[in-house]
């Protein structure tokens, strides 16, 4: 039942789904408080140094892009392709061509700013590379084969967790080039085998995936930048970060990239997932900032 509500809902025109998202924004903020409390904390101790009405603002303005991503998500379930290419313009695509000629693979780094349903949805078309994405299962088996139904329908190929390891020793020196897309902003499951670093201005775990995968496979690395133009329309703007793991000093990839995102958060501040709960973690005293050496020692986590 839940499917098939979802199902007609994504039938429904964009300006329909959008009024929708604004009511729902406020349903969500003002009558429900969802995740209030994590949101409006992420968000003053990110940017300590704007005063309280900045910080309610940037909370407004969130609910209501959080709901915007949220029904223009659920509009994939029936989107055709044209439609779809004509939300999410993809820019500066040919850096990946001289790595598809070259027949090499590629990571395509990315964090949860904006939009990435989407991009996962028009990927594939848009770059030379057979696209796979790295996705977390999801709990309800049946939601979870939708979602993966709806994303895989352009040609994106779509690849647990648990099984990426398995697949890029099968695929990613294989004789088909692949991009490889790494959401690499969620919290990992063991702060004790995560790389730390100082990001909006809070000690912060990251999965070393991305950058574990660049010295074992020599890959190089392209950042996605997403930018919301307006009300369900996005820009993806491709950023190479190294070409391989050459003269690449072990962290060197995983900084650039949350620099990158950073930059990308503090520019536009109420579009990242800040309902996320990043900060569940402590470091330990004896886990250093910054990848200092010794943390390779502890080997983070492959994924």
């Amino acid at each position: 039942m839940k499917l098939r509500f979802l199902q007609w809902l994504s039938r429904r025109s964009y300006e329909k789904l959008h009024a929708l998202a604004s009511v729902l924004a406020f349903l969500a903020q003002y009558v429900f408080k969802y995740r209030l409390e994590v949101i409006r904390g992420n968000i003053v101790r990110s940017f300590p140094e704007k005063g309280a009405d900045w910080h309610r603002r940037t909370v407004k303005e969130y609910y209501l892009h959080f709901s915007d991503i949220t029904v223009e998500s659920i509009k994939h379930f029936s989107i055709d392709n044209m439609t779809a290419m004509s939300r999410m313009k993809h820019v500066n695509a040919e850096v990946f061509t001289p790595f598809f000629e070259a027949g090499r693979s590629v990571l395509i780094a990315g964090g949860h700013l904006n939009n990435w349903e989407l991009y996962a949805v028009t990927a594939n078309q848009s770059v030379p590379h057979d696209v796979m994405a790295v996705y977390k299962k999801l709990s309800d088996p049946v939601m979870d084969q939708a979602v993966r139904d709806s994303r895989q329908r352009f040609g994106l190929e779509m690849v647990r967790t648990v099984d990426a390891q398995a697949w890029m020793l099968q695929h990613a020196q294989g004789a088909r080039p692949k991009a490889v897309v790494m959401g690499f902003d969620q919290s990992p499951a063991n702060p004790k085998r995560a790389w730390w670093n100082i990001f909006l201005q809070q000690e912060t775990a990251w999965y070393y995936g991305i950058e574990k995968w660049v010295h074992d496979y020599d890959l190089p690395v392209i950042y996605g930048h997403i930018y919301k133009d307006s009300r369900g329309r996005y820009t993806t703007r491709y950023e190479l970060v190294v070409s391989g793991s050459a003269n690449v000093k072990k962290g060197e990839v995983l900084e650039r990239c949350i620099s990158l995102l950073e930059e990308d958060i503090r520019n536009h501040p109420s579009h990242w997932l800040w309902s996320h709960k990043r900060w569940k973690h402590s470091r330990s005293l004896e886990l250093p900032l910054h990848g200092e050496p010794d943390v390779l020692e502890k080997k983070p986590d492959d994924v």
